[in-house]
């Protein structure tokens, strides 16, 4: 891909002055930030976060998480739309670099060419999109970032003034012939122990063949049953007890390798069933705006089941998070610490390939503090300033069967600084460090990977060997960021360049001749590019909200010059919505568009591409309401970084009924 150096800057100065505008989240309210771990506005977020909530259309009717998350500037779901084969790349960084949440419990089974989406978004609440090197809060694969998933509770779905309801939901896509329901029922108790509320919602989808752009299908015949439970006791106004079950089963018939596009001979239909349970006991003690403490006890499994093989992750943690501000008077300091245990245990049963018998223990600590001094200019100061400084350990010690351990331990430090000549503007800079550990699967895998075959009666190769590498180190990345926030009447601007250099990344080398496939630390990159959110909400018309997000991210190896990395051409995703009728009416379109760039690890150019989405959301009584979104209106024929071919034009609905 070409260097964009010389184009950042243009794009950058020209953000604001564009005529549609961006980042739906124009909110000044304090949200529990992912990138900072604190209920922060947003305003004085030194980051790019992205919010998506279950009222934007996208979330509303999607089905599976690529629906949810493609059209997020410069972050791809990779794969033919099958929830089997979705991963995602972002900030140049593949499926291994960027850390995947579920309701603070990172989803990061690896296993082929499986993905590691196993959740249903009608139970999902709200999706945080962090970008930036986050080890310092979350250790291993948050190099290019941290998606955050959080499921509905019942606060969330009780009417002001209602202590109990239900709701019902059907919906569907056209692509797939989706066809789903849930069904979910919830209240709250006050009693003299204190105020009890829960939610259970069951969920079933059924779908087919995958339409994708251009009208070409990818093989699948799938159906999910979902289930979430939940639960707190609060029995004091600052404490709650909490619980949560969820449940994931789908079965579907699809080709061997799920992320290609159909299936051949090498890649024939197989039938696969995922489960995976989540479940977690906690407290949180919030005494006070200015503390919080939240402490869980988390088991996770994933339970991947195929003809004569099976692979199942299971995953036991306790962890303990929390913020503490302090007023000094002219001082003020954020404090922000936990700690984590945790150990995850890889089970293969049959013929499973590439997914040895390993364990792994985990045992992290991390503080962070940011102090902020200082009074504007207009009140005879030099600016009001942020200091930040922080740090993780992580040290994780690995055994696999009959292999030599392998022990490391991780150090991952960030400082940032941020200044604000007044209450309108923030520049921010900063420097962190992040890492991914090797997989068990990368350490210790020791079967065969695939038989060997003869391309001549005169030239045959062997069986092609798994070679255990214990001996892997980390992966690493520095990175430094610098950016500015702007929020001025109609308009609020957030902007920033970084720039990473990583080392000891992890590659598979396979020898045919020697008949050996083998994970090595090989390469050195650098990764740089620029993340762009602008949103315009006039005051004259207050019901329009309008928005736009310029992003890019390009790479090389720093030791050859090539190409290297996710890297994702210049994209702008824009779009805008107007309320009518009370807000009972909300009529909105989304546009994704990218110029022409170069397939990973290939020569060949792909084209560029304009997307363009409609959704309408409808509250036809208080009672019922009902979302539609169309994607892809004119089926334009797009691929992504990777080269797969990208979502074909679709028809979402969902229809609510609450009582």
């Amino acid at each position: 891909m070409k260097r964009v150096y010389s184009l950042c800057p243009l794009y950058l100065a020209l953000c604001p002055l564009l005529i549609a505008p961006a980042l739906a989240q124009s909110t000044a309210d304090p949200v529990t930030v992912t990138g900072t771990r604190t209920p922060t506005d947003l305003s004085r977020a030194p980051l790019i976060v992205d919010i998506i909530d279950r009222d934007d259309a996208v979330l509303a009717t999607a089905g599976r998480i690529e629906d949810v998350l493609s059209r997020q500037p410069g972050l791809h779901v990779a794969g033919p739309g099958r929830r089997n084969g979705q991963t995602l790349s972002m900030r140049g960084f593949g499926r291994q670099g960027v850390l995947v949440r579920l309701d603070g419990v990172r989803q990061d089974i690896s296993t082929g060419h499986v993905g590691n989406f196993f959740l249903d978004p009608a139970l999902i609440q709200e999706v945080q999109i962090a970008r930036g090197a986050l080890s310092s809060l979350y250790g291993s694969n948050a190099m290019g970032g941290v998606v955050s998933f959080t499921s509905v509770e019942a606060k969330d779905l009780l009417a002001p003034g209602q202590d109990s309801g239900a709701r019902l939901s059907v919906g569907g896509a056209t692509a797939n012939d989706e066809l789903r329901g849930s069904l979910t029922a919830f209240g709250r108790h006050a009693a003299p122990s204190g105020q009890v509320d829960g939610l259970i919602s069951i969920g079933r989808s059924e779908s087919g063949d995958i339409r994708r752009a251009g009208g070409e299908e990818a093989e699948d015949d799938a159906s999910l049953n979902s289930l979430l439970v939940k639960g707190g006791w609060e029995p004091s106004s600052d404490q709650r007890v909490f619980i949560s079950w969820q449940h994931y089963d789908e079965r579907a018939t699809q080709p061997a390798n799920p992320q290609q596009l159909s299936r051949d001979a090498s890649n024939p239909l197989r039938d696969r069933n995922v489960e995976s349970n989540n479940l977690q006991l906690g407290h949180r003690w919030q005494p006070g705006q200015a503390t919080e403490i939240t402490s869980r006890l988390t088991f996770s499994q994933q339970d991947i089941d195929e003809p004569q093989a099976s692979r199942t992750l299971e995953r036991v943690g306790l962890q303990s998070d929390g913020y503490h501000t302090i007023n000094h008077g002219w001082l003020s300091q954020t404090l922000v610490f936990g700690g984590e245990l945790e150990q995850a245990r890889q089970r293969p049963e049959g013929n499973a390939n590439g997914f040895p018998k390993a364990d792994i223990d985990t045992q992290a600590a991390y503080l962070d503090t940011t102090l902020t001094a200082g009074r504007y200019l207009a009140e005879g100061g030099a600016g009001q300033f942020d200091v930040g400084l922080g740090a993780r350990y992580d040290r994780y010690d690995a055994t696999g069967q009959g292999d030599a351990d392998s022990v490391h331990d991780q150090v991952s430090p960030r400082f940032r600084l941020a200044w604000r000549p007044d209450e309108a503007l923030m520049l921010f800079s900063g420097y962190a460090e992040a890492f991914r550990a090797p997989s068990l699967s990368e350490l210790y895998a020791n079967e065969r990977h695939f038989a060997g075959f003869c391309a001549g009666p005169f030239f045959c190769t062997p069986d092609n060997y798994w070679v255990p590498n214990p001996n892997l180190s980390p992966e690493s990345s520095h990175t430094w960021e610098s950016g500015v926030v702007w929020h001025q009447g109609d308009w609020q601007v957030r902007a920033s360049y970084f720039d990473t250099r990583a080392d000891d990344f992890i590659d598979t080398q396979v020898d045919i001749m020697a008949g050996t496939t083998q994970a090595v630390n090989v390469q050195r990159a650098q990764l740089w590019g620029y993340d762009a959110r602008v949103a315009w909400q006039p005051g004259a018309f207050p019901l329009l909200t309008s928005f736009i997000g310029l992003s890019e991210v390009s790479g090389k190896d720093r030791d050859s010059g090539g190409a290297l990395g996710s890297q994702t051409p210049m994209e702008v995703t824009l779009g805008s919505e107007v309320a009518l009728y009370n807000h009972d009416v909300r009529i909105g379109w989304q546009s994704r568009l990218a110029r022409d760039f170069d397939k990973q690890g290939d020569d060949e150019r792909l084209p560029g591409y304009g997307l363009h989405d409609v959704h309408l959301a409808w509250r036809l009584t208080p009672a019922i309401d009902t979302s539609l979104r169309l994607a892809n209106l004119v089926d334009k024929v797009w691929y992504r970084p990777d080269g797969s071919l990208g979502d074909g034009r679709s028809l979402f609905a969902t229809l609510n009924w609450q009582w």
